[in-house]
């Protein structure tokens, strides 16, 4: 059996840098628009104003092209969660109960607010982790990433934590929230996003915290 080559190339000048870019930026804009499966590398290459084979010269086929664009979006939308509580850490000195309630809700927020990056190709990516166990690895990679700084936060507020189980109590924060916020965010949820935020906090508020 035959191995078959990586013909694609590392840009090394500005010039096919910006080629590759524009590339990666048409594929975005198409995969928001129409999806993955409904674009195909001729469509890519046009609307980045570049020829068919420019596109075989940087990326040996679609599916290594999204799979780059997929850990890019990933990690970004991860770094945005993740630079929002380092915050938190350094802001919150006392870990009190008001406190506690403050990080919820800023934790929460974080995640929320990493799904305004482009939701319209992170909701194709939804649909890709389902059908796709390459993407599914790259987004449960992210996933622990966040899960992880959940933990060591709730740590930090153990005193105030009701849970025995700090890392089981981040998960069940992570997924909860996540459920509620895909709702509000790509679902077309019928009902007031701010109004279901708002109870999310309060019953994992509640859940999480011993008043004192």
């Amino acid at each position: 059996m035959s191995v078959q080559k990586n013909k694609a190339r590392t840009p090394v000048q500005n010039r096919a840098r910006e080629t590759r870019k524009k590339i990666i930026d048409a594929a975005e804009a198409l995969f928001a628009e129409k999806g993955y499966h409904r674009t195909n590398a001729l469509e890519i290459a046009a609307r980045a104003g570049v020829a068919t084979g420019s596109f075989y010269g940087y990326f040996n086929n679609k599916k290594e092209l999204l799979v780059e664009i997929v850990r890019n979006f990933y990690a970004t939308s991860t770094e945005k969660v993740l630079n929002s509580y380092k915050i938190q850490v350094q802001d919150n000195t006392t870990a009190n109960y008001q406190e506690g309630k403050k990080l919820i809700h800023s934790m929460i927020k974080a995640l929320y607010d990493s799904h305004t990056i482009n939701p319209s190709l992170h909701r194709e990516f939804m649909a890709m982790v389902l059908l796709d166990r390459e993407i599914e690895d790259i987004n449960r990679e992210e996933e622990q990433k966040i899960i992880v700084a959940m933990t060591s936060l709730l740590n930090a507020y153990r005193v105030h934590v009701r849970a025995k189980d700090i890392e089981a109590a981040a998960i069940l924060l992570y997924r909860i929230s996540e459920e509620i916020i895909h709702r509000i965010r790509f679902m077309e949820e019928d009902f007031e996003g701010d109004r279901l935020l708002a109870e999310l906090e309060d019953m994992v508020t509640r859940y999480l915290l011993v008043e004192g």
